[in-house]
């Protein structure tokens, strides 16, 4: 097995900002023989290093059938095919990573539309499964900052609901449906507009909490009045349409989880040891 591939370049475009992009054709033999993509195994799990840290996606071989009756179709100019590509759109830290990393890119192909100036990045294997991303060309404007602000708190894809025809209405816009190890956090740090819990397993505690951005109020070996430690936490992610209602689902969560557990607010709970709940339905 060869030590390192060959490295290779993408000009960033609409899809590669939401979903990921295609590898050029003449790289694919080597990636395909390096990672052992075939029928049976479609794809295998991959690190990107973007500015120094780590993030997901996933290299696959994909089928492209082109058959179909519209002009942009052929089956005889554009036969069916076998392509490598790279995608991360289930990845909601690399997709902000990478948005940003390309600010100008991004902002300027919301619409789908080609930028009139083209900026360049190259993917440099390390070893094994990582990848470094490295910037050969990057355009800079007087927007920028405007541009990184937009993005961290996630306007861009308020404004794109906005625009569609059926309007997303959701309080949340992602948030956590399992216990996540505190040593996961710098994986959602950039998370805006939380509403988080944390959890203290050996001495049964839990302390809700908000934040206008995730990393910047949790980290680590972060404590909170009477919360020494904590092994575990949970986020809820507001809509940013919705970010001015942040101290009161944070008071109404505290207020919720007070009436069922012993707690230091005044509130008489049911302070029980042992609890169930019996709802047999949750939206996902």
């Amino acid at each position: 097995m060869m030590s390192k591939l060959s490295s290779f370049f993408v000009v960033p475009g609409y899809t590669f900002f939401y979903y990921g992009f295609t590898l050029q054709k003449a790289v694919y033999s080597e990636y395909i023989k390096f990672f052992g993509l075939n029928e049976k195994t479609k794809f295998k799990s991959i690190t990107l290093l973007i500015a120094g840290k780590k993030y997901k996606a996933k290299i696959r071989i994909a089928r492209i059938n082109n058959k179909g009756t519209i002009k942009t179709r052929s089956d005889t100019i554009y036969p069916e095919r076998d392509v490598v590509q790279i995608f991360y759109d289930k990845e909601l830290e690399t997709l902000k990573a990478l948005r940003k990393l390309m600010i100008y890119s991004y902002a300027s192909t919301r619409n789908k539309a080609k930028p009139k100036l083209k900026e360049l990045l190259e993917f440099h294997h390390q070893k094994d499964n990582s990848f470094r991303v490295k910037v050969i060309s990057k355009q800079e404007t007087d927007f920028d900052e405007m541009f990184y602000f937009l993005e961290d708190k996630n306007l861009f894809a308020f404004y794109e609901d906005q625009n569609k025809s059926k309007k997303k209405d959701k309080l949340f816009i992602d948030y956590s449906d399992k216990w996540l190890k505190k040593s996961e956090l710098k994986n959602y740090a950039s998370r805006t507009n939380v509403i988080y819990i944390l959890n203290n397993k050996e001495d049964d505690q839990i302390y809700v909490g908000k934040a206008n951005t995730l990393g910047d109020r949790v980290k680590e070996n972060s404590t909170r009045v009477a919360l020494e430690t904590f092994d575990q936490f949970l986020f809820f992610e507001l809509h940013p349409e919705y970010s001015f209602l942040l101290d009161e689902v944070e008071n109404f969560s505290i207020r919720l989880f007070a009436t069922i557990f012993s707690n230091m607010v005044n509130v008489k709970g049911l302070n029980l040891e042992r609890m169930k709940l019996v709802n047999k339905q949750i939206k996902r």
